[in-house]
Order: C-alpha cells, then sequence, then structure tokens
C-alpha cells in the first residue's frame, strides 16, 4: 500500500523521517529513529486496516506520544504501518507525565475528526470546547511552554 500523502524529509544518511500533518505543540516534538522506540511490537497481521486506509488517503495527521524513556505510548498502529514500508523515523510528541498523554490522545482524536469533516484549524479554540475542556484545564501549562512573557 503506497503512502504518497505523507509528508518527509531525508536525514544527512538518506533515511525518510516521517513528520505528521498538524504539529499543535511544536515545543514538544522530538525526532526519533524507529529503532530508538521501545514497543511491544504487534504483529504486522494486527494493525487496523482502518488506521492503514486513513494514512494511505491522509498521511500522518497527528504525532505518535512517547515518554522519556522513548516508550511509545499511543500510535502503536501508526508506527508499525510506517515501520512496514521502511520508513526510518517520524517526530513524536514527548511527555512528561501521564495526564499529557490522556490530554494528547484526545486532541489527536478531535483533529482527527475535524480533518475528516473538512474543518480548518486555524488557532487552538478547539481545545477549548466542551469535550476537550477538561484535559486542557489540566495540562494549560503546555499551552504556555516556548511562549515568552
Amino acid at each position: 500500500m503506497t503512502l504518497d500523502k505523507l509528508l518527509k524529509t531525508t536525514d544527512y544518511a538518506s533515511r525518510i523521517i516521517v513528520h505528521p500533518m498538524y504539529q499543535i505543540f511544536p515545543q514538544r516534538l522530538v525526532v526519533r529513529y524507529f529503532d530508538d522506540i521501545v514497543t511491544n511490537k504487534i504483529p504486522y497481521h494486527f494493525i487496523k486496516k482502518s488506521i492503514h486506509r486513513d494514512m494511505k488517503a491522509n498521511g500522518l495527521l497527528v504525532p505518535m506520544i512517547i515518554n522519556n524513556k522513548n516508550e511509545l505510548l499511543h500510535g502503536k498502529n501508526r508506527f508499525n504501518i510506517l515501520l512496514q514500508n521502511k520508513f526510518a523515523g517520524s517526530l513524536f510528541y514527548k511527555i512528561v507525565n501521564d495526564d499529557e498523554v490522556e490530554f494528547l490522545k484526545k486532541v489527536g482524536e478531535k483533529i482527527w475528526n475535524m480533518h475528516k469533516n473538512q474543518k480548518t484549524i486555524t488557532d487552538w479554540n478547539f481545545l477549548f470546547e466542551d469535550d476537550l475542556i477538561a484535559h486542557t484545564e489540566k495540562n494549560f501549562h503546555m499551552l504556555k511552554e516556548g511562549v515568552l512573557s
């Protein structure tokens, strides 16, 4: 399955790095090669076909999530699809605590739904809608990171 919609760059060693389309928290993005990521290595036949079809149609919409030990916390299907297609790495969100994982998962779901419904994301207002407000309030520090006062 060809993943033509992926945003990609090539590093100095000609390895292909995949970039997510939506990078809402750029201060939390880190480039990691897949060889450095710790995961439970879900066999390829367990990959959800709907995710594979979505990545073929839309590319990688949001970053996968890792912790400070490079353990993959969210995005195992996307990780395995990219690995299976011989990509070398990607941009990942690196979290500091468990609340951030849940927040970034919810933000990713919201972005995916907005993209699917062809709604343009121009600002952070969607973070303050009913389905995300509680998570946003718990993780408000993420919105202030990298902002000069």
